[in-house]
């Protein structure tokens, strides 16, 4: 009795479960496959790989679109990973690094008229700023203040997350003697976790001074620089979510809060078409 009890018990559990992480059309989904795109500056005058053409940025969110893919937002991808709350079938994720002020001018007007949404990491010291605190020097390009992107954020086309505070920089660079969070040479980890605490401290509270309304639960490592003890401090710090620069699709996992760590991107430049960039997708 007590055996057939048991089975019986199993039974429901396992059907609970089904019911609680069932998608439309009665697909159960556990796991998903994410890819996340990388962007950084938009003008006419492409000079790297770090910029894009607002034409060829047209193209290829125009392209997305037309071929069933949809935007989502780093709430949506913590919502799956902690209690399977389903996601779009073609999800992607867009990110741009350090906080230029084309990401307002140029891709956001482009993201709403397709109904898209896109994250943005900003270096916390240089938001808002026209002349760098670190060296002195006019910034270049232009950097925009949370005030110019709430607009956007109030959208819903923007979300504001960190590219760290001040740690967005090379050794070499003569300001602190760090590369990105990697730790200083002879450093203690307690010296290391504090200094990484303290930055986060402060990205936080510059942040907190403005009314973003989406809240701040990411980091896009510096250059992709991380370490384990670097992970561990910002989660302690109430950073969930991380990125890397490291090409690769990211395994979604309910559950398994690890699969929000230190997920690739692929950066996309002038050079890939709107028929490349999904062919890219597709073959993730």
């Amino acid at each position: 009795m007590k055996l057939k009890l048991k089975m019986i018990m199993s039974l429901i559990l396992a059907a609970a479960m089904l019911l609680l992480f069932v998608w439309p059309g009665g697909t159960a989904r556990l796991s998903y496959r994410l890819p996340v795109l990388m962007y950084h500056h938009f003008d006419e005058n492409v000079t790297a790989d770090t910029v894009v053409s607002p034409a060829r940025f047209r193209e290829q969110m125009t392209a997305l679109k037309n071929a069933g893919y949809t935007t989502v937002t780093l709430q949506q991808i913590a919502d799956f990973a902690d209690h399977g709350v389903p996601l779009p079938e073609k999800a992607v994720l867009i990110t741009m690094d350090d906080g230029y002020t084309s990401n307002l001018t140029i891709a956001a007007p482009i993201l709403e008229e397709l109904g898209m949404c896109a994250t943005v990491f900003l270096i916390g010291i240089y938001e808002g700023e026209e002349i760098s605190p670190n060296s002195g020097n006019p910034l270049y390009p232009a950097r925009f203040s949370y005030e110019d992107a709430l607009y956007w954020v109030e959208k819903g086309v923007l979300d504001l997350q960190s590219h760290s505070y001040n740690m967005h920089q090379r050794a070499h660079d003569g300001i602190s003697g760090r590369d990105g969070l990697l730790p200083l040479s002879g450093e203690t980890l307690r010296e290391y976790r504090a200094a990484l605490l303290e930055d986060a401290t402060l990205f936080a509270q510059r942040r907190q001074e403005h009314d973003v309304a989406t809240p701040l639960l990411a980091l896009a490592y510096p250059y992709g620089f991380y370490t384990d003890k670097a992970e561990e401090t910002l989660r302690a710090a109430g950073i969930r979510i991380t990125f890397t620069v490291e090409e690769r699709s990211n395994l979604l996992r309910v559950g398994r809060e690890e699969c929000l760590w230190n997920m690739g991107r692929f950066n996309i430049t002038e050079r890939e078409s709107g028929e490349t960039l999904v062919w890219l997708l597709r073959t993730m």
